[in-house]
């Protein structure tokens, strides 16, 4: 039987959910409990782990070659970030942790198994409960690798079943009702407000394409699904909000293609119906906040960035029970203070957020002079002016992926760096880097919300 933690706020008033006749709970499981009506709900929400099994890497020329070419992710301390996530987790004492996808590097059976024996621990230690969705990276995937020496070996991936198995604890055991199309569950930790939690990842054709399929979908099938979600959440007078990998909404003028889920009108407008108005999601590796309107009311897609990447952030989400209000902000992965109470003697991990932001940063730029310096148009810039306006980018790529323009987007363009690009020569990370430049700077890591009349 999972353990609830039991505080002042949450007293010892816990409902046995007898799930009856809804699919989706597993013979033999024992009973579910949620939080009963008239209580407060919090919640931690984060995407995109990324978690590598340090057992499937080495510290040889294949593995640094790797994360050269990748997007910041700090795969060499995928185990550290998850001691540090659990460590959060027993200080914050959330009701609930929410994984929108990408929970493995590549897909790799051995990080799957290896994380859900961490998540299960977290919820042993803590009596918080875990829900997870796939991401794009996670089932099927070809790319499945381990690194050793100068080479990368092939290693098993895992199937939707398999998937499933792995991670029944965390969500799939206890759903309300589960989707026969995909890997969607509705689940409910507390009486008042469910989890709508939607498998929006294409993995069927990942090896004929020889890579994970970037694009996410909802099938004909699961919007049906959601209908039955949206109709079961009605009669019980439950709140939904729902989780998905892919965004949806655009949450960049400038990267859309693969990350807003497809038909995302038709989607957004099977959700609306069915009282959905806040999505969770993640893929982009940008901390965004998009809204836009439906019947003259707003719906809100959060889209977390990742937390295996600067700036390593989760969101916290706080329901009131009285007043039917979600707020919403994010916090930073506590890696300095479980480093130091762990007794760890690494600086990286015990200045990581220093450390990390210079690393991505670093990466970001240094791609960026790469590509600079091997096109003709830039021929007549000095190295020193070429790296002047590639740190321009680095530095814009952080800020946006903390989501921060608010507070650090000025700072930027009062730079060499950036007045070289305003006068140079046409191409596309000219046009990306303007593009940057001139979005609003806005605050996309808090919002405040009204689910529904109290």
């Amino acid at each position: 039987m999972m353990t609830i933690r039991r505080t002042a706020l949450f007293p010892l008033l816990l409902l046995l959910l007898s799930l009856g006749s809804c699919s989706g709970h597993e013979a033999g499981e024992g009973p579910v409990y949620r939080i009963r009506s008239g209580h407060d709900l919090n919640l931690l929400t984060t995407s995109d782990i990324h978690y590598l099994s340090p057992g499937l890497r080495d510290d040889g020329t294949a593995f640094r070659q790797f994360l050269a070419a990748g997007d910041g992710k700090q795969l060499e301390y995928s185990s550290e970030m998850l001691e540090a996530l659990r460590y959060d987790v027993a200080l914050r004492r959330p009701d609930a942790v929410i994984i929108s996808g990408d929970l493995s590097n590549n897909g790799e059976e051995a990080s799957h198994k290896e994380l859900a024996g961490q998540l299960k621990q977290l919820e042993q230690e803590t009596g918080t409960r875990v829900y997870v969705i796939p991401g794009n990276h996670d089932i099927r995937n070809p790319w499945a690798r381990r690194f050793k020496g100068r080479r990368q070996y092939a290693v098993d991936s895992v199937t939707a079943g398999e998937f499933r198995k792995i991670y029944s604890s965390f969500g799939y055991g206890e759903a309300l009702l589960t989707d026969k199309d995909s890997l969607s569950y509705l689940a409910a930790p507390s009486d008042e407000l469910w989890l709508l939690m939607l498998d929006t990842a294409q993995y069927e054709d990942n090896k004929a394409l020889g890579h994970p399929e970037l694009k996410g979908r909802i099938s004909a099938g699961t919007l049906e699904w959601i209908g039955a979600c949206g109709r079961m959440a009605a009669e019980h007078g439950a709140q939904l909000i729902a989780v998905m990998h892919h965004n949806l909404m655009n949450h960049s003028s400038f990267i859309q293609e693969g990350f807003t889920v497809e038909d995302h009108t038709e989607v957004m407008d099977a959700l609306v119906k069915n009282g959905v108005r806040t999505v969770l999601s993640g893929h982009i590796h940008m901390q965004d906040i998009s809204e836009a309107t439906r019947d003259g009311k707003p719906v809100y897609d959060i889209a977390s960035s990742a937390l295996s990447v600067y700036p390593h952030q989760y969101g916290l989400l706080h329901y009131s029970s009285a007043g039917r209000t979600l707020d919403y902000s994010t916090a930073t992965l506590g890696m300095e203070p479980w480093a130091a109470t762990a007794g760890i003697t690494d600086p990286k991990l015990l200045h990581f957020k220093d450390y990390s932001e210079q690393e991505f940063r670093k990466r970001s730029a240094g791609r960026t002079f790469s590509r600079l310096a091997s096109d003709k148009a830039y021929a007549g810039y000095s190295d020193t002016q070429l790296g002047q306006m590639a740190d321009v980018v680095g530095a814009l790529n952080a800020l946006y992926t903390a989501g921060m323009t608010s507070t650090g987007l000025a700072a930027i363009l009062d730079t060499d760096g950036y007045r070289l690009w305003q006068t140079a020569p046409a191409s596309g990370t000219r046009s990306y880097v303007l593009e940057m430049a001139a979005q609003q700077p806005e605050n996309n890591r808090r919002l405040h919300t009204r689910l529904a009349e109290p």
